[in-house]
């Protein structure tokens, strides 16, 4: 199965902290944040990935390209819009992963490869989102995008609902009738992931997989997320790091890169 990483805009919040490092290729213990993501997606079975790309594009490309892509084929996709919704990156990749379903990851959300594995694995024919029922361990509630469920399957979603019981965890399984409802939603204006979630809800076509207690996932898109992540990771909480795997390679940006960000970030969950 192919995997889409969606990596195309700026991420003006962390700039303060990170002298404008793209987000995604900023230090996580010996890795970087894309880096993980991208080995989590391969430990979870993902054979191939998409990286979609805008703002800094030659940055991640060189990055990716210096790690010889990290062990699997990774296609680049570019979204000259990049500074609208984020749903015209994943509409940019149509052609790209043809009609079979995909996993959708955003470039600042580290989930347990476990937790991808299960969507990847997935009998369901519907479009599956990830979602995190501990809602009272999310790092920043104001932030994160709220999901309403009911009985496995998702009635709402948005940061500004009012009723919420799940957290969306960045990571989706999608099909081709989610480009239909994105290319509807953007037709009436919206650009958001969301809104074509929303609108694959209409169809009824949008379920929830829950994240088990033992399954982790953070959001870094502030410095104090950033931070809390970093915090986390020192303490050892964070479950990625396999037996066997080796704890002295390192695969950041350049020292240069390291030495200009600063340690200070967000994240929504504390068991994520």
């Amino acid at each position: 199965m192919k995997a889409v990483i969606i990596a195309a805009g700026q991420s003006s919040r962390l700039w303060k902290k990170t002298d404008k490092t793209p987000k995604t290729l900023l230090p996580y213990g010996k890795k970087t944040i894309l880096s993980t993501i991208i080995q989590n997606l391969k430990k979870s079975g993902i054979s191939e990935i998409i990286l979609v790309i805008g703002w800094e594009k030659e940055r991640i490309i060189e990055y990716i390209k210096s790690h010889k892509s990290f062990g699997l084929p990774i296609q680049f996709v570019e979204n000259p819009e990049w500074r609208r919704g984020n749903g015209l990156s994943v509409y940019a990749v149509k052609q790209a992963v043809g009609n079979e379903p995909f996993i959708l990851s955003m470039c600042d959300h580290i989930v347990s490869p476990q937790a991808i594995k299960r969507l990847v694995k997935s009998g369901k024919r519907k479009n599956l989102l990830l979602v995190d029922k501990q809602v009272e361990k999310v790092f920043d509630i104001d932030d994160a995008t709220k999901v309403e469920v009911k009985k496995k399957k998702i009635v709402a979603i948005g940061k500004e609902l009012i009723y919420y019981n799940a957290i969306d965890c960045g990571i989706f399984r999608l099909n081709k009738k989610f480009f239909r409802a994105m290319k509807k939603q953007l037709d009436e204006g919206q650009e958001s992931i969301s809104a074509a979630v929303t609108g694959l809800i209409e169809m009824n076509n949008m379920a929830a997989v829950k994240l088990k207690k033992s399954e982790f996932w953070i959001d870094i898109d502030t410095p104090e997320s950033y931070q809390f992540a970093l915090e986390r990771l020192k303490e050892g909480e964070e479950p990625i790091m396999e037996a066997g795997e080796s704890k002295s390679s390192s695969d950041q940006v350049s020292k240069k890169d390291h030495a200009k960000t600063q340690r200070a970030p967000r994240n929504p969950k504390g068991s994520n």
